[in-house]
């Protein structure tokens, strides 16, 4: 019971911002440790269904009037959801950790082509997501590239990914990482219209 208090209380540390408004540094921490990173297990999906949430909501929540609509898409980064997520043979789930702490997760479909080529071969990248303490230090880019090094074994030829038109610091991430834009598309939820704008990029792997 204390160990789970403990580690409870590490995780709130991290997700910061996302619950409370106050952002707490998780500087000493990432210096210290190097993330592990691994492919997520149904022993986690209760761990994401926390961290999931908090870090879309740190991200995006000024997207939405709408709390109703918010909480209901907020649903989707549930453990349950997690759950059926990992269960579906084509689809992978990626986590960092720190000090067995899950900070940042990536999904990934494999077989998935892109909505604007349409191409075959593709595996779909639809979310990966940081908690606001650990932004900053290449997390993202190193859970990138361990996707993407598991889908090169399984013969795919590219991956893709849909942004915000309006994260601009995400889209020139991806661009040096190796991505260029395909074309533009909408964000089907109901979010702000001047915000549903969204780019979709690719990245050739062979």
């Amino acid at each position: 019971m204390a160990a789970q208090l403990g580690a409870d209380r590490h995780l709130m540390s991290l997700i910061g911002s996302a619950t409370v408004g106050a952002f707490i540094d998780t500087e000493p921490l990432m210096d210290r440790l190097e993330p592990r990173l691994r492919r997520a297990t149904a022993a986690d999906v209760e761990e994401l269904g926390y961290v999931g949430p908090a870090a879309y909501a740190a991200e995006y929540a000024y997207f939405w009037d709408d709390s109703v609509a918010l909480a209901r898409h907020l649903a989707t980064f549930s453990s349950d959801a997690f759950s059926r997520l990992i269960e579906r043979p084509q689809v992978s789930v990626w986590v960092a950790e720190i000090d067995e702490t899950i900070v940042g997760f990536l999904t990934m479909i494999v077989g998935s082509a892109d909505p604007i080529q349409s191409r075959a071969g593709g595996a779909e990248i639809p979310r990966i997501y940081l908690l606001p303490g650990v932004k900053g230090h290449g997390i993202g880019y190193k859970l990138l590239e361990c996707a993407i090094a598991h889908a090169r074994k399984d013969d795919i030829r590219y991956v893709w990914l849909d942004v915000m038109a309006s994260a601009r610091q995400a889209r020139s991430a991806y661009i040096r990482w190796g991505f260029v834009e395909l074309g533009p598309t909408r964000f089907s939820k109901p979010v702000k219209a001047e915000l549903a704008d969204m780019i979709v990029l690719a990245k050739q792997l062979d």
